[in-house]
C-alpha cells in the first residue's frame, strides 16, 4: 500500500520527523482519551486532559526550530521546502488540536454533571473521527503515503455527514427549549469543535496529496 519514498523528496532531519510524531500521538491520544471518558462519564478523566496537554506548545516550538535550521540549508531543495511547510502546518493543526481537546473536556465535564442523561455514543464517535483524520494525514506525511492521505479525504467526508446528522437531532431538542435546550446547546458546541479539528485536517490531507501527486524535482 505505501508509496515508494523519494530520497530528494525526503526531510533529512529524521529528529523533526521524530518530533512531529511524538506531538502528534501526544494530541491523538489526549482527545482519544476525552471521547471515552465522555462515553464512560468519567470526570477525573476528562480532568486530565489538562496535564497531558501542556507539552504541545513545546513540542511545536521545537519542531519550528528544526525547521528553521532545515531551510537554512543550502542544498535544500524546492521540493524539500515544499514538504517543511507541510510539516510546520501539522504541527500547527495539532497544537489547535490541543487547544479544541481543552474545550471540548471542559464542555463534556459540564454535560456529565447534568442531572439528566445526554445522548453522547454519536458524539463520541465524531470526536474518534477527528482522531483517526489527524492520524491519517500525520501517517501519510511522514510515511509519503498517497492512500493513507486518500483514506483521510474520504475518512473526513463520512465525519461531516455525522456531524450534520448530530446537529439535525439536536435542532428538535433545541426547539423544545428549558433544559433539554441546554444541554443540546453544549453538545452542538462539542460537535462544532470537533468539526473544526476535522476540516482543519481534510484541508492539510488535500494540501498533502496535491503536494505527493505533484512533480519531483
Amino acid at each position: 500500500m505505501n508509496q515508494t519514498i523519494n530520497p530528494v523528496a525526503r526531510v533529512s532531519s529524521s529528529a523533526l520527523i521524530g518530533t512531529l510524531a511524538i506531538m502528534g500521538f501526544s494530541a491523538e491520544s489526549n482527545l482519544r482519551d476525552v471521547a471515552q471518558a465522555l462515553g464512560k462519564k468519567d470526570i477525573d478523566g476528562l480532568s486530565r486532559a489538562l496535564e497531558k496537554n501542556a507539552k504541545l506548545s513545546r513540542l511545536r516550538a521545537e519542531i519550528q526550530e528544526q525547521i528553521a535550521t532545515e531551510k537554512s540549508r543550502s542544498t535544500v531543495t524546492a521540493r524539500e521546502h515544499q514538504k517543511l511547510v507541510l510539516i510546520s502546518q501539522a504541527s500547527l493543526m495539532f497544537e489547535r488540536m490541543g487547544i479544541q481537546t481543552l474545550e471540548m473536556a471542559n464542555l463534556c465535564v459540564q454535560i456529565i454533571r447534568e442531572p439528566r442523561p445526554s445522548r453522547v455514543a454519536e458524539l463520541k464517535k465524531l470526536i474518534e473521527h477527528a482522531v483517526y483524520i489527524t492520524d491519517r494525514v500525520a501517517t501519510s506525511l511522514i510515511q509519503y503515503d498517497i492512500e493513507i492521505a486518500q483514506i483521510a479525504i474520504e475518512q473526513k467526508r463520512t465525519a461531516t455527514e455525522l456531524n450534520g446528522r448530530i446537529h439535525r437531532e439536536l435542532a428538535s431538542l433545541i426547539e423544545a427549549g428549558g433544559d433539554a435546550a441546554v444541554r443540546a446547546g453544549l453538545l452542538g458546541r462539542i460537535a462544532n469543535k470537533a468539526q473544526e479539528i476535522i476540516e482543519e485536517a481534510g484541508q492539510l490531507a488535500q494540501e498533502l496529496l496535491i503536494f505527493l501527486e505533484g512533480p519531483e524535482f
